[in-house]
């Protein structure tokens, strides 16, 4: 059967997220930073929208120079709000999980799928898939995502990057060839600005140069191994497997409340069936957790929680409800402002099947 493969990336995804927070600022340049602390203008860009881009603003550049390049314009300066990021990621990426036969998680914002087995290798019922996938995000969360879907990892990493914002590029076993040949050499997966140059210099400009390219001409500047996978790549050509990574080390659940409230008890109402579906999946992952965390953000957009750590580790979530809603009592008192969503982490993980009981000791 032919593989079926996805790529989604979630479009400028801090400063969307931002955007969503508070759409006031939708339309106009919006820069997520990492400020240092050292002076008010101190730090870098972390993620940057559309609009600012064309601004010239980007990834890494200094905050100083990207307020250089608003001057005259009403743009929006935002420190990072990253625990605000991981709890949208979360979300997400649960929600794509349930719709694809494996989930490779690559980054906060951007994750592989394998969906071969569900669509039958049949590239139209994936891409119907896709679309839903898409949907479904946008309902969720509010936020745009591009996804791309092609025979290897390479060509659905290179398809989502195709059309952005809010793309859907499909690239089936056939069309590869023709999707790819006439990229520049840039764009193909793991080519950066150094190796591009290189390709350059031995009159390799196009993705279709290099997959015609001889082996023995490009080892002397690159090297056997790299120059194996640069001739792979060209071509589409990666049987690189889509694998659910283990490495997890929380999960949590945020929901928007119907309405703005500093009442833990009706937060904590509206919040149950977000509970139950978390217990659920820690259940069905054979998970127990030891950290329970319960998660505000304001009206004014800021954060807060309130965290406990139990002696031993606990395999049901539905035992400790009174201790989330006794933190979400405490989170509620100590704020000035209403809620505008509300959430639970749990972390401290650990496998269910080989923890071993003190009482085994007595």
């Amino acid at each position: 059967m032919v593989r079926v493969i996805g790529h989604v990336d979630l479009d400028y995804f801090y400063a969307q997220v931002e955007e969503v927070q508070s759409p006031s600022i939708k339309g106009r340049p919006v820069l997520v930073c990492v400020f240092s602390g050292r002076t008010e203008d101190s730090g870098v860009v972390s993620t940057a929208n559309y609009e600012a881009r064309r601004l010239g603003i980007g990834s890494g550049m200094p905050i100083a120079l990207a307020k250089k390049k608003l001057k005259g314009v009403a743009g929006a300066v935002i420190p990072m709000h990253r625990e605000r990021y991981e709890a949208v990621s979360e979300e997400i990426m649960r929600l794509v999980g349930g719709r694809v036969d494996v989930l490779e998680q690559t980054g906060i914002d951007e994750a592989f799928f394998d969906i071969t087995k569900s669509s039958n290798g049949d590239y139209s019922a994936a891409r119907n898939t896709a679309a839903g996938i898409k949907a479904a995000i946008l309902k969720s969360q509010g936020l745009t995502a591009s996804i791309g879907l092609g025979r290897s990892k390479i060509v659905a990493k290179m398809a989502s990057d195709f059309v952005k914002p809010d793309g859907l590029t499909v690239v089936t076993p056939d069309s590869t060839t023709d999707f790819l040949t006439p990229l520049p050499v840039i764009r193909l997966y793991g080519v950066g600005p150094k190796t591009s140059q290189a390709l350059e210099e031995l009159k390799i400009h196009t993705i279709g140069d290099l997959a015609t390219s001889d082996i023995t001409d490009l080892e002397p500047r690159f090297g056997r191994k790299v120059s194996a996978y640069l001739l792979q790549a060209a071509k589409g050509e990666d049987e690189d497997p889509v694998t659910e990574r283990q490495e997890t080390t929380q999960f949590s659940r945020i929901i928007t409340l119907k309405q703005n409230t500093k009442d833990a008890n009706a937060a904590f109402k509206e919040l149950l069936p977000a509970i139950e579906e978390l217990h659920q999946r820690l259940l069905s992952k054979g998970i127990s957790f030891r950290t329970l965390s319960t998660i505000g953000i304001l009206t004014d957009l800021s954060t807060r929680t309130k965290t406990k750590t139990f002696e031993s580790s606990a395999e049901s979530l539905l035992v400790r409800k009174n201790e989330i809603l006794t933190l979400l009592q405490e989170l509620t008192g100590a704020i000035d402002k209403e809620l505008r969503r509300v959430g639970i982490r749990v972390s401290g993980l650990s496998d269910t099947e080989s923890q071993t009981s003190l009482t085994q000791f007595y």
